[in-house]
């Protein structure tokens, strides 16, 4: 997402939305002409680092106290947990 204030919208038009199409087309370009590693090392560090995203994300998610006052301990956990971020390991204290 980008979030700027410009003067006119020319910048957005000759500046932005330019330099988007590069970083898509950029992007794009790596995706094609990269070669999967599908091993089972690769895919062993690949879950590891995502359950450790998720884990880190429920952990510090600033919706979750709002979704607590809103539907309760309960339901604000189980949604945190096991959809928004279903890799994560629950604190057990």
């Amino acid at each position: 997402m980008i979030f700027g204030r410009f003067d006119t919208e020319k910048v957005v038009h000759e500046e932005v939305m330019p330099a988007f199409q590069r970083y898509v087309q950029t992007h794009y370009d790596m995706v094609l002409n990269t070669t999967p590693d599908v091993s089972s090392k690769s895919t062993s560090n690949v879950l590891d680092r995502q359950a450790a995203y998720d884990s880190y994300s429920a952990e510090r998610d600033p919706a979750t106290k709002m979704f607590e006052a809103m539907f309760g301990v309960d339901w604000s956990e189980g949604f945190v947990h096991d959809f928004l971020f279903d890799q994560s390991r629950k604190d057990s204290s």
